[in-house]
């Protein structure tokens, strides 16, 4: 008799998919492009397409090394003139992918082996979209801590007044549903917060998996990158669309605004402390 699992696997394996990835031109992502996408052919179950979307000009060196991967691979690629930001970018590349279940990766992160494998049956089944956990690694490939979000539907709502409770390069979704409300909202540094306001306030049903798929790059530059004055900007035009899709109240809004953006205005040093001690788990 064939076990449950093989069945579930065979099925599984019937299903076509596509991974969106979306690069520019930076010295992190050339030089973990080729691992990433090496980890996308790698998984026990394989897209049958991949869309690479890249944001801006660039150089010739960089060009050659994304055709030459376009032939090998056979990578739809996404040629974007000038520089839009990641959420316009995404939702070019949601327009070029031909299957109804789409994954998202970064450009220098890694996919675990298993990634596809584990999400793909919640996406057939009945989660709408689908996260896991993430491990993060600095620039020296050291592991620093690991992202954990809340896992039920439930939990996933409770939590979206006050954080992020989806990790981006984790997710799985549907494209109708995405083209439907409008892809990617157009929110000042918060696009993909937004697209989880938008769908949750759809009552669209979410899970995120209790364990890490994904290993992250993030390190100084991250946490270099999450202050100062447009984070401070960024935070309440989040506030407000929050507010406008129903998600919170104006005294959590006025409440939640303050206190993050205390945090954004803090040292670099003081803000890193904080994001490891208390907001990641080792």
């Amino acid at each position: 008799m064939v076990k449950e699992e093989t069945v579930c696997l065979m099925y599984i394996k019937e299903v076509n998919f596509s991974v969106i990835l979306p690069i520019l031109e930076r010295e992190d992502i050339i030089l973990g492009f080729p691992k990433a996408l090496e980890s996308i052919y790698q998984n026990t179950i394989k897209p049958d397409q991949v869309v690479v979307t890249i944001d801006g000009k660039v150089s010739k060196h960089f060009e050659e090394i994304l055709k030459t991967y376009e032939y090998k691979n056979k990578l739809d690629l996404v040629w974007i003139p000038s520089k839009v930001g990641l959420d316009k970018a995404l939702n070019l590349g949601l327009l070029k992918c031909r299957n109804e279940i789409i994954f998202r990766a970064d450009g220098d992160d890694i996919n675990k082996t298993n990634r596809f494998e584990v999400q793909l049956p919640y996406l057939i089944d009945i989660y709408d979209i689908v996260g896991s956990y993430v491990d993060e690694y600095d620039e020296d490939d050291k592991y620093i801590s690991t992202r954990k979000v809340p896992q039920t539907d439930k939990a996933i709502l409770k939590m979206m007044p006050f954080r992020n409770p989806i990790n981006h390069m984790t997710v799985g979704f549907k494209k109708s549903q995405i083209i439907n409300l409008g892809g990617y909202p157009e929110l000042f540094l918060k696009g993909d917060y937004g697209l989880w306001i938008k769908l949750k306030a759809a009552n669209l049903k979410f899970l995120n998996i209790d364990k890490s798929l994904v290993k992250a790059k993030t390190g100084k530059r991250m946490i270099k990158d999450r202050g100062g004055w447009k984070y401070i900007v960024s935070e309440f035009f989040l506030q407000k669309f929050l507010l406008k899709n129903g998600l919170t109240n104006i005294f959590l809004a006025i409440v939640i605004f303050f206190m993050r953006s205390s945090v954004f205005a803090l040292p670099e040093y003081i803000r890193s402390l904080i994001y490891l001690k208390f907001l990641r788990s080792r």
